[in-house]
């Protein structure tokens, strides 16, 4: 069922619960326990009692309808008119019911799992785990304010998403593929400190010769020397694996192109250097809208570029980023920044880091992130402005 609210509708009111949920008495809580055939849930009202300690929910049309009818019933029966529902992220399993619930009034939350398994020993000191306990646990958290912002993307980010999802999973299975060329494959032809002796570089299927240095690639191959049965069919094993993964990047990068062009801010992000489509389209996919976020800070924190420090009386560590986050967006910007420094302008900026590094083994590395988050800060406000970016400001968009 598709939500009849937008995100930014959405991000609103949370932003109204967020600040009033510790306080305000006159609200239903549910908390729900997801999982694959029948979720776990508590009713109370805010602050006040549990009205059902344990309800169980089927994971069905049907049962998502009745227990609407049961809701019903608990606010004409409290005089209570909102319903906030906490539920904690399981994958795809409460898309469903947080899309139906959205549509029907209700304020779908959703709980950290790290802050609700934490919280969960908290309840009674025990260590152990169940659903109803789950479900309370879920309440808890409501009741303290502790939850996060559920967004239902609707298309074309729905799509986009997928799409960055499978081509992340081509892309890790192509490097798989080099891993067991170089790991298992490589060092059966000969010494892998030698290049391939030039009949084994004929007989290499051509696929796999993209895993050689270059110079070895350009080399003059000879006569083709047979190879064991045994090996010669993995070469050719892994060459047509190779060849299918590679197949299925072109097309899924074609598809994101495809999928980004409806998009206002792709014109506005490609602007900027460093950005190609791919990387377009993984930013996109990551950040969902730039309406959701009111401080650069949040964005940073998404991408787990804050920084921060551990301190302990007299003494603090280092600082560093935290590397919480999306780790996705995290790649996807350190990318882009290595594309922006083939640029004068932000080669410039990067030397300009280095220099203060002097000394460090990892400046190369660290100064790059920097350049990322620097990035990141671009995009924050190219993106808000709906303007191009011209190498220091935003331009006037084109009449």
């Amino acid at each position: 069922m598709t939500s009849l609210r937008t995100n930014v509708t959405r991000v609103k009111r949370f932003r109204e619960l967020k600040a009033t949920l510790r306080t305000h008495r006159e609200r239903l809580l549910v908390g729900i326990d997801v999982a694959k055939a029948a979720h776990v849930v508590q009713i109370r009202r805010a602050h006040t009692r549990i009205l059902e300690q344990t309800v169980t929910l089927p994971n069905t049309t049907a049962g998502f309808t009745a227990f609407w009818r049961r809701l019903q019933q608990h606010q004409r029966a409290t005089g209570l008119t909102e319903v906030v529902v906490a539920l904690e992220p399981t994958g795809t399993y409460h898309q469903a019911l947080a899309q139906f619930l959205d549509a029907h009034g209700a304020d779908v939350v959703l709980v950290d799992t790290h802050v609700a398994a934490l919280h969960r020993r908290l309840l009674d000191r025990t260590w152990d785990k169940s659903d109803p306990k789950d479900a309370h646990n879920l309440c808890d958290l409501l009741e303290q304010g502790r939850v996060l912002f559920c967004a239902l993307p609707d298309e074309p980010m729905t799509t986009l998403r997928r799409l960055v999802r499978l081509l992340r999973r081509a892309r890790v299975e192509l490097g798989a593929c080099k891993a067991r060329w170089q790991n298992t494959l490589r060092p059966a032809l000969g010494p892998a400190g030698d290049p391939l002796p030039a009949p084994v570089l004929a007989t290499l299927p051509a696929p796999l010769r993209a895993f050689l240095p270059a110079g070895e690639r350009r080399g003059e191959p000879g006569r083709p020397r047979p190879l064991p049965p045994g090996l010669a069919a993995e070469l050719t094993d892994l060459a047509a694996r190779c060849t299918a993964v590679r197949s299925r990047i072109a097309t899924l990068d074609a598809a994101l192109v495809a999928a980004t062009a409806p998009l206002p801010a792709t014109a506005w992000l490609r602007s900027i250097p460093g950005l190609g489509p791919t990387l377009t389209a993984i930013i996109l996919a990551e950040l969902g809208d730039i309406a959701w976020f009111t401080k650069f800070s949040q964005l940073r924190k998404l991408a787990g570029l804050d920084i921060v420090r551990v301190q302990s009386g007299q003494w603090a560590g280092t600082a560093r980023i935290s590397r919480c986050g999306r780790p996705l967006l995290r790649w996807a910007l350190y990318q882009a920044a290595l594309g922006a420094c083939r640029t004068p302008a932000w080669r410039a900026k990067r030397e300009t880091l280095l220099a203060k590094r002097q000394g460090d083994p990892h400046a190369f590395f660290k100064t790059n992130v920097e350049v990322a988050a620097k990035l990141l800060r671009v995009i924050w406000g190219v993106w808000r402005s709906g303007r191009p970016y011209t190498g220091g400001r935003a331009s006037a968009p084109a009449a």
